[in-house]
C-alpha cells in the first residue's frame, strides 16, 4: 500500500533540526549487597527525536570521575522509520559497558551525545573460520563451540592456557529422560527427525556478544523428542557465560471438526512430551587432584565419594501446599497442576553428610579439582526456587549438572504442542581455587544484575512512550499511591474508616498467597477475582497489557521495583502464553497465537495458561508489552515472540474477523495497538496495510448510525448493544493511531479524528452518568432498544473512558471532552473497584486497569486541579 506524503512531511520526519543534546544522567544502584567489579551492564534508553541521532558514532559514557569508559551502543528503534533506516533518528538505543559499584551503593554515570567512545582494552574476538567450530575469545577465556549436530554447550573452555573441560557427547551434555513410562504422547504425523543445527551470531560487539544455537533434544533412540534454542552470552574480560536455554515442543497441532485444535490445551494431550529430567552437564577435564564442592548454607565437601545434589521441591513459602491434595471450595485434586505434586517445603542438599534443608535456595554449585593445575566451574540458575522444581548436582567423576525439570516421575512435567520455556544459567570457569564466599557473592550478583536508570523526566519527555505523564505525587496523589499497591500497601487506607476485612496488601503478596511459582506459573499473576478456593486460582496470562503497564510505570517513576516484577513476567509472556510457531512456519491457524484468559472461572489445573476457548483474536495481548521489554533490555527472545504474535494476529484476523460489522468489539483495540507497534519495530508494510484496514473500517461511520441515533438503529436491530469499555479501549487505540500518523508524517485520510468525536459524543450523550458530583460512570453495555438496563461501571474502567475522551480533546481541541474525561478520571482514582471502596489492592484485574489507563488524561491535563479523595475522618483525625 502506497501512502502519499508531502515533501514537507518527509522533511519533518527525516531532517529535524538538531537541538542542543543535553547529556543523560544515569543512576546505577547495587541492591544485592555485594561489591561489583567490572560487571557488565546493559540497558535501553530512549532518545528524543529532536536530537537527530542518526548513528552511535558520537555516543560516549562517563563514569563518576568524568572519565569516558568503553561502551557498546546499538540502535533498537528509530523515529518514524524502521530500525534499519539510517537516515531516521534513533528512538531507543541499547548501551552495554562494564561497571564497578560498592555493595548497597549508588553511582552516577553520564551518557553524552558527542565525543565518541574509546576502544576497550580487551575486546571479544569471534572466529568462525573453521568448519564445525566457533571460538569466542573474551580475553579472560576462550570458549570453543561445536556448531554441528554434536553441539554440547561448551566443547572446551580455556583459561590461563589451561583446558578445563572433558568434552561430552550431545546427549550427555543435553540429556533427556522420560517420566518413567511417559514420553511423547502418541498421535498422528509425529516426526522425530532432528532439526539441522543452526548457529547465528546475534550480537558481535566488543563488550557483549551473543551466539544463538538452534538444535534438537534427542532421546535414547536418537529421536528428536523436543527442540531447543540456546543463546550464549559472552562478556569482554570475563571467564563467565550466560546461557538462555529454551525448550520447545514443535510437534504438530492435531485438528478436528471445523479445524479446531484438539491437542493444545490439556496437559497430556496428543503430541505433548513428558519430561522426567532435562539435564545440562559439563565435565571437568580428568586430572589428578581431589574434587571439591561448594553450595548452599556454606556446604563444603572434599574428597567427594558420590554426588552432592541440591534439590528445590517447592516454593518454600508459607503457601507451598496450596494445591496439594484435595483443594477448592468443591474439594478435588488439582493434578496435573505442577504445584499439586510438591512434597516438601523448600530445598534439601544431599550427599554432603547430614542432610541440609532450607526454604528458598539461591541456586548455585561450584565443582573444582585441586592439584598442580586447578580448574573449576560454578553454575547458577537465577530464579531457582521461583521456578521449582530445580536441581544441581556435582559428581565425583567431575560432572556438574543443571536439571531443569527434575523428579519428573512425580511432577509429570508436560510440554504441550507449541509450549516453550526458557531458563537462564550462568557458568563461571576458573583455573584457580575458588572460595565458597566468592562464588556465592558472584551468584547473588547474577540474580540481581546492575541496571542503569535515567530520571523519569527523561523517559517521559523523550516522547518515546507517547502520552504518558511523569510520576507526580502532588498533582495525582490518589493515582500514584494506588498503582504502587503492586509492591507496597496504600497509605491512604484508614482502618477506622475503611473496611479492614479487605486488608491492605499488594500484588506481590497475592502472588505469594496464591503460590504462583513453579516453572509454569512464575511471572504470571493469579486470577484472584475468580478464585476456585481460598488462595487458589487459575492464571490471568498477563491480560490487558499487564507487562506493558508495569514497564510504563517503571519509566515514569524510575523505581526498580517495577522491573523486579516485570522481568519475570516478560519471560513468562514470551515463553508460556503463546502457542509458538514451528520451524516450517504457521501450519495451523492457532500457531503463534496468544492464550488470553477468557473462559471465566477456569481453575487452570488441567490446562494451565491455556483456556479451553482460546486462542482468539478477541483477547490477543503481549506484542506491545514484549516490544517495550525488548527496548529496555535488548533481549532478542522478546522480539522473536513478537514476530510470531504479529503473524498470528494477521492470520487470525484475516481468517475470522469482519471489521465491517458496525458494533465495535475489543479485538479491534488489540489489533490496532499491536500493528502500530509491530510496524514501528520492523517497517514491514503488511502490518501497516492491515492496520489501515482495521482502522479504516472502524472509523467509517457509514454503517454506524447508532452513534447519533441509537433509537433509530434499535428499530431495525432489536437486541443490539455496544459494550462501552470495548468502545473506549478501541477509541484509546485510535488515538494512538493518530499519534502514529503524526510521528510518520501521515495524513488522517481515514477520518479517525472525526470518528473519535462521534464515539465520544455517543459516550457522553447516551452512556455517561454523573453518579456523584464531579464523578462519572458509564453503562457496562448500552442496549439500543433499552431492553436491558445493564449496570453502571463504577470502577477504574472509567480511566479508559478518560483517556479515550482526552484523545478526542487532543485531536479536536474541544474542551467538553476534557471536562468529561476529568469526571471519569475522578471515578477511576476515587472508586477504582466500586463506590466508596477502600483504597487497597483488591485483585489483579483492578490493578492492571490503573497501570495502563489514566495516563493520557494526566499528561494532557497538567493545568487541571483534580478533586482529592473525600473520606470520613477516623476517630481523633482532623477533617481532611
Amino acid at each position: 500500500m502506497k501512502l502519499r506524503r508531502s515533501a514537507a512531511l518527509l522533511l519533518a520526519v527525516f531532517f529535524l533540526p538538531c537541538l542542543a543534546q543535553s547529556p543523560v544522567v544515569l543512576s546505577v544502584s547495587e541492591r544485592a549487597g555485594v561489591d561489583r567489579a567490572n560487571e557488565y551492564v546493559t540497558f535501553g534508553i530512549p532518545v528524543p527525536r529532536q536530537y537527530a541521532l542518526l548513528n552511535t558514532n558520537g555516543l560516549c559514557l562517563e563514569n563518576g570521575q568524568g572519565q569516558v569508559v568503553p561502551a557498546q551502543f546499538e540502535i533498537l528503534a528509530r523515529w518514524g522509520a524502521a530500525p534499519g533506516t539510517t537516515s531516521a533518528p534513533a528512538k531507543w538505543i541499547l548501551v552495554t559497558y562494564l561497571d564497578s559499584v560498592a555493595a548497597n551503593a549508588s553511582a552516577s554515570r553520564v551518557l553524552r551525545f558527542s565525543g565518541g567512545s574509546p576502544s576497550p582494552s580487551v575486546s571479544i574476538q569471534i572466529d568462525s573460520s573453521q568448519s564445525g567450530k566457533l571460538t569466542v575469545n573474551t580475553g579472560a577465556a576462550r570458549f570453543e563451540l561445536n556448531t554441528t549436530g554434536a553441539f554440547n554447550l561448551f566443547n572446551q573452555v580455556v583459561v590461563n592456557s589451561r583446558s578445563l573441560l572433558q568434552p561430552l557427547s550431545a546427549t550427555e551434555s543435553i540429556h533427556y529422560e522420560p517420566a518413567g513410562t511417559l514420553g511423547v504422547v502418541s498421535g498422528s504425523s509425529l516426526d522425530y527427525t532432528p532439526r539441522t543445527t543452526r548457529v547465528t551470531i546475534e550480537r558481535a560487539g566488543p563488550l557483549w556478544a551473543v551466539v544463538k544455537v538452534e538444535g534438537s533434544i534427542l532421546d535414547g533412540s536418537a529421536r528428536a523428542v523436543l527442540d531447543f534454542t540456546a543463546r550464549l552470552h559472552f562478556f569482554a574480560g570475563q571467564a563467565s557465560a550466560r546461557v538462555d536455554f529454551t525448550v520447545e515442543n514443535n510437534h504438530p497441532v492435531v485438528t478436528g471438526e471445523w479445524e479446531q485444535p484438539l491437542n493444545v490445551h490439556e496437559q497430556g494431550a496428543a503430541h505433548s512430551v513428558y519430561i522426567g529430567a532435562l539435564q545440562l552437564t559439563l565435565r571437568l577435564q580428568q586430572a589428578t587432584g581431589d574434587i571439591r564442592v561448594f553450595t548452599e548454607q556454606k556446604t563444603d565437601v572434599t574428597n567427594l565419594a558420590g554426588a552432592v545434589r541440591l534439590y528445590q521441591d517447592s516454593s518454600g513459602t508459607s503457601a507451598w501446599r496450596n494445591y496439594v491434595g484435595n483443594v477448592g471450595w468443591e474439594p478435588q485434586s488439582a493434578a496435573p497442576r505442577l504445584q499439586s505434586y510438591c512434597s516438601q517445603n523448600g530445598y534439601q542438599v544431599t550427599g554432603a553428610g547430614s542432610e541440609i534443608k532450607g526454604r528458598q535456595a539461591l541456586g548455585w554449585m561450584t565443582l573444582s579439582r585441586a592439584g598442580a593445575e586447578p580448574r573449576g566451574i560454578t553454575a547458577a540458575v537465577p530464579g531457582f526456587w521461583q521456578n521449582f522444581p530445580k536441581a544441581l548436582q556435582a559428581s565425583n567423576d567431575g560432572r556438574l549438572t543443571v536439571d531443569l525439570f527434575p523428579n519428573g516421575e512425580t511432577f509429570r512435567h508436560n510440554f504441550r504442542v507449541g509450549e516453550e520455556k526458557t531458563h537462564t544459567i550462568y557458568f563461571s570457569f576458573h583455573a584457580a581455587g575458588p572460595t565458597a564466599t566468592g562464588a556465592e557473592q558472584m551468584v547473588k550478583a547474577w540474580n540481581r544484575p546492575l541496571f542503569a536508570v535515567a530520571a523519569p523526566p527523561w523517559y517521559v519527555d523523550s516522547g518515546a512512550l507517547g502520552e504518558v505523564a511523569e510520576l507526580d505525587q502532588r498533582r495525582w496523589p490518589l493515582y500514584e499511591r494506588y498503582v504502587r499497591v503492586a509492591f507496597e500497601p496504600n497509605p491512604d487506607f484508614n482502618p477506622s474508616v475503611d473496611d479492614p476485612s479487605f486488608g491492605n496488601g499488594t500484588l506481590l503478596e497475592a502472588i505469594q498467597r496464591f503460590n504462583f511459582y513453579g516453572w509454569q506459573d512464575y511471572g504470571d499473576v493469579p486470577l484472584d477475582y475468580e478464585a476456585f478456593g481460598e488462595n487458589q486460582a487459575g492464571q490471568m496470562n498477563l491480560k490487558y497489557w499487564y507487562l506493558y503497564g508495569m514497564l510504563v510505570q517503571f519509566c515514569r517513576s524510575g523505581d526498580p521495583q517495577w522491573l523486579d516484577v516485570a522481568k519475570p513476567s516478560a519471560w513468562h509472556l514470551a515463553d508460556i502464553d503463546y502457542l509458538h510457531v514451528p520451524d516450517e512456519g504457521i501450519k495451523h491457524w492457532s500457531h503463534g497465537a496468544y492464550f488470553g484468559h477468557s473462559q471465566h472461572d477456569e481453575p487452570g489445573n488441567l490446562n494451565p495458561n491455556r483456556n479451553f476457548n482460546s486462542p482468539a483474536v478477541d483477547l490477543f495481548f503481549g506484542v506491545p508489552d514484549l516490544l517495550l521489554a525488548y527496548y529496555l533490555t535488548g533481549e532478542t527472545r522478546f522480539r522473536d515472540t513478537v514476530a510470531e504474535g504479529l503473524a498470528a494476529m494477521l492470520n487470525l484476523s484475516t481468517s475470522f474477523s469482519d471489521y465491517t460489522q458496525p458494533i465495535i468489539q475489543r479485538e479491534r483495540a488489540n489489533i490496532i495497538f499491536a500493528m502500530i507497534e509491530g510496524y514501528k519495530a520492523t517497517g514491514e508494510s503488511k502490518w501497516l496495510e492491515h492496520l489501515r484496514h482495521v482502522v479504516g473500517a472502524t472509523a467509517s461511520l457509514t454503517n454506524k448510525s447508532w452513534v447519533s441515533n441509537p433509537a433509530g438503529w434499535a428499530a431495525s436491530h432489536p437486541g443490539d448493544f455496544q459494550s462501552i469499555f470495548m468502545l473506549n479501549q478501541t477509541s484509546w487505540t485510535m488515538g494512538r493511531y493518530l499519534d502514529f500518523c503524526s510521528e510518520y508524517g501521515l495524513p488522517d485520510d481515514l477520518h479517525v479524528a472525526e470518528a473519535l468525536e462521534a464515539f465520544s459524543n455517543f459516550l457522553i450523550t447516551y452512556a455517561m452518568t454523573e453518579y456523584q458530583p464531579d464523578r462519572a460512570s458509564h453503562l457496562h453495555d448500552y442496549f439500543f432498544d433499552k431492553s436491558d438496563p445493564s449496570y453502571q461501571d463504577v470502577n477504574n474502567w472509567a480511566l479508559t473512558a478518560a483517556d479515550a475522551l482526552t484523545y478526542t480533546y487532543k485531536y479536536s481541541g474541544k474542551t467538553r471532552y476534557l471536562d468529561a474525561a476529568r469526571k471519569f478520571y475522578q471515578t477511576g482514582v476515587i472508586d477504582p473497584v466500586w463506590a466508596d471502596d477502600p483504597p487497597v489492592f483488591m485483585s489483579t484485574k483492578d490493578l492492571v486497569n490503573s497501570l495502563n489507563w489514566g495516563l493520557v488524561f494526566m499528561n494532557r491535563s497538567v493545568s487541571i486541579r483534580v478533586t482529592p479523595r473525600v473520606r470520613r475522618p477516623g476517630p481523633g483525625e482532623p477533617p481532611r
